[in-house]
């Protein structure tokens, strides 16, 4: 085999990856790979044949056309765009897509897609996780904000309950540390138009018109997207988007979806709580049922003692219940014990427990308050009572609301032995005309007088 034939044989493989890669690369990066395979297939000759490659002049010029011919084949793969073997021409404009352009259209929807599609299947495992928590919303108020960040890198995410018809915001949940300034308006700015229309804010989606971009520049806080969660035809919750941490803008569906899927979270939770709640709670009143409290109390109980905290256990008893029940006057009854309920729960605290015994008694547990203390409490709720029961209708029937209360002491009382003891101080409360029985006896005394509200 002559010299020539060995450098041909060299030669091929190189040229075929020149080709190939002026193929992927387009036409000007093809002919620059064309030009270091050329290199590449002179150093490899010199390599292999020493100082005798460059002798003679049909050996000069046989290096410099194969170096040519494998930068010319580079280009030409670069330019036509044909791969070699295959018989697809040169695909239209519309058609070609750069590997830059397929990372920032089709990766990033791709990527979109996933973010949704992890959302959706780590949303049942959370939900599973969190199903039975006293108080899950905080929790989700989080997952959502992760969710939101995955999908459309978002930062300074605000989650609200819409309240009274639109007239209101408050925190997704109860106790959360929001100062009032920080507190959006309902029926202000672009938030009260969400709030009030339902349709969704984005900044920059050219659909909303010149009035709602105006309203946005004029509104108090900047706000990069704002929409409403919607039950129907009422508006239920409000999520504002402060920001995008710099992230690629998608197209107007992919954050429609997104606002879809934290709808439906929302709604589904919102309908475990609201079936947790029917078996828990009191449909009357809204106070825990009588088992739902006992397991409340016990479990706050236990937790006083280990924190070291004192805790005090009330029963209340509206004594004409019966009467109304008995005249078949239900609504009546019913209206005085949402009346007490709605007064006892305006009072509550975030780790106060609140059920309903029986028929015609109540059940409070008070956290962080001794016997004495506690019994103040109760004596000025006990008169925000008598006052709402004053206005309310009462068939003309006067409503009688009297106390019985125990603390728990520096001891370690079970819960049993303090409930028993608390409804024997309501029985006292009854028998002896006073308003309120409290296991400390002076202060029993200096509350005796006349118990009618």
């Amino acid at each position: 085999m002559t010299m020539i034939h060995e450098w041909v044989l060299l030669w091929l493989p190189i040229v075929l990856a020149a080709g190939l890669g002026g193929r992927l690369l387009g036409r000007a990066r093809g002919t620059a790979l064309g030009v270091l395979c050329g290199l590449f297939w002179i150093v490899l000759v010199q390599a292999r044949e020493g100082a005798v490659a460059w002798q003679g002049g049909w050996n000069v010029a046989a290096l410099l056309t194969g170096a040519l011919a494998i930068t010319a084949v580079g280009a030409w793969g670069g330019d036509v765009r044909v791969m070699i073997g295959g018989g697809r021409g040169d695909a239209p404009p519309a058609a070609r897509v750069s590997s830059g352009q397929l990372l920032s259209s089709g990766g990033s929807s791709i990527s979109a897609l996933s973010a949704l599609t992890r959302a959706m299947e780590t949303f049942d495992d959370w939900l599973e996780a969190h199903r039975n928590d006293p108080d899950p919303w905080p929790g989700f108020g989080e997952f959502a904000r992760g969710v939101l960040y995955d999908c459309c890198r978002t930062s300074h995410v605000r989650f609200y309950r819409i309240l009274s018809e639109g007239a209101e915001l408050a925190p997704i949940r109860e106790g959360h540390p929001f100062v009032e300034d920080e507190m959006p308006s309902a029926r202000e700015g672009i938030v009260g138009h969400v709030a009030t229309t339902g349709r969704s804010y984005l900044e920059g989606d050219a659909t909303h018109g010149a009035l709602v971009d105006d309203l946005a520049r004029r509104s108090g806080r900047p706000l990069a997207w704002c929409f409403a969660v919607t039950q129907g035809a009422r508006k239920i919750g409000l999520v504002t988007v402060g920001a995008f941490d710099g992230h690629e803008r998608q197209d107007l569906q992919h954050y429609r979806a997104v606002e879809l899927l934290i709808a439906h979270f929302w709604m589904t939770l919102l309908e475990v709580c609201r079936g947790r709640s029917a078996a828990t709670h009191d449909p009357v009143s809204g106070a825990l049922t009588r088992e739902a409290f006992f397991t409340h109390a016990e479990r706050s109980l236990d937790a006083a003692k280990r924190d070291g905290e004192p805790c005090a256990l009330a029963v209340l008893s509206i004594e004409p219940l019966r009467q109304f029940n008995d005249a078949g006057d239900w609504d009546a009854a019913d209206e005085v014990v949402r009346t007490v309920s709605h007064v006892v729960r305006e009072r509550l605290r975030g780790d106060d427990r609140f059920g309903r015994f029986d028929e015609g008694r109540m059940m409070l547990l008070l956290r962080r308050v001794d016997s004495s203390l506690a019994s103040l409490i109760l004596e000025q709720l006990l008169e925000r009572v008598r006052a709402a029961c004053a206005e309310a209708r009462t068939s003309g029937t006067e409503v009688q609301v009297r106390c019985g209360v125990v603390g728990s002491g520096t001891g370690q009382p079970r819960f049993s032995d303090m409930l028993r003891q608390a409804v024997a101080l309501c029985q006292e409360a009854r028998l002896s005309g006073s308003v309120l029985a409290s296991d400390l006896r002076s202060r029993e005394e200096a509350l005796v007088g006349d118990g009618a509200i």
